[in-house]
């Protein structure tokens, strides 16, 4: 009955082993990234925070990125870690951050957003490894380009900074960084129709038909605000009409 129907009725067991067996098979390295992230938050979901964060730590792994081990961090490897970052912003402003390139490489990408998600719980587990993956983060950011993670990343670094680095000029500096990121024209636009069209993909692995109906309405109606193949997005949602119809829904 597929990983959403598992989700719904709270039956997490056959749903994750549905997840493996995706995972198992060989497919693109997006759609396992999209399969794995939908484990990641389905641990995350039921309170199995150190499951969630091993998953995503060793699906970067798989990438051939650096994770952190999930251990506490010593005061020794933060300060270097944050010295680290400090080298490469060097004397950047807000606006010359803002101004750096897209992110064009999908592995650094996924890698990215896995980082994102372990931001959001890694506090839970061990709160000392929070600062080295915002550091992961910006410093992807500033080496590689910017996604649709950056600015979150800059934001978290600029509460650091704030806080407990004691370094509040700096920390606004940085802060105000994120709010241009997220400000530039046309990226959040781009940046759903990507998460929709990966999610496409990965609902069609899993047989989760009611969520591939709902994502196909989406992303035809984001193509259209965008004004992208609006003559395809309509035969994609006539064909989407024809066949939720046909099954009476």
């Amino acid at each position: 009955h597929g990983a959403n129907a598992c989700f719904v009725t709270g039956d997490f067991d056959s749903m994750n082993e549905l997840i493996d067996e995706v995972l198992s098979k060989d497919i693109d390295t997006k759609e396992k990234y999209r399969v794995s992230e939908i484990k990641v938050n389905s641990l995350l979901f039921i309170g199995k925070y150190n499951e969630s964060v091993n998953a995503a730590l060793d699906f970067r792994r798989q990438l051939g990125l650096p994770a952190p081990q999930q251990k506490a961090a010593s005061k020794f490897t933060i300060i270097r870690e944050f010295i680290r970052v400090k080298r490469l912003l060097k004397n950047k402003t807000a606006e010359d951050i803002a101004n750096l390139p897209e992110l064009d490489d999908e592995r650094y990408e996924m890698g990215q957003r896995m980082n994102d998600h372990l931001a959001s719980c890694i506090y839970r587990v061990e709160p000392t490894m929070f600062p080295l993956i915002i550091f992961q983060m910006v410093t992807t950011s500033l080496k590689h380009g910017l996604s649709p993670t950056s600015s979150p990343g800059f934001a978290a670094l600029g509460m650091l900074l704030c806080g407990p680095f004691g370094k509040p000029h700096e920390g606004r500096e940085i802060a105000k960084a994120a709010e241009l990121i997220l400000e530039k024209p046309g990226r959040a636009l781009d940046s759903i129709q990507k998460e929709l069209e990966a999610t496409i993909r990965v609902m069609t692995q899993l047989k989760q038909d009611e969520s591939l109906l709902r994502c196909n309405g989406l992303l035809t109606t984001m193509k259209k605000l965008r004004g992208i193949d609006a003559e395809a997005g309509n035969k994609i949602l006539d064909s989407i009409l024809t066949t939720a119809a046909s099954t009476g829904d």
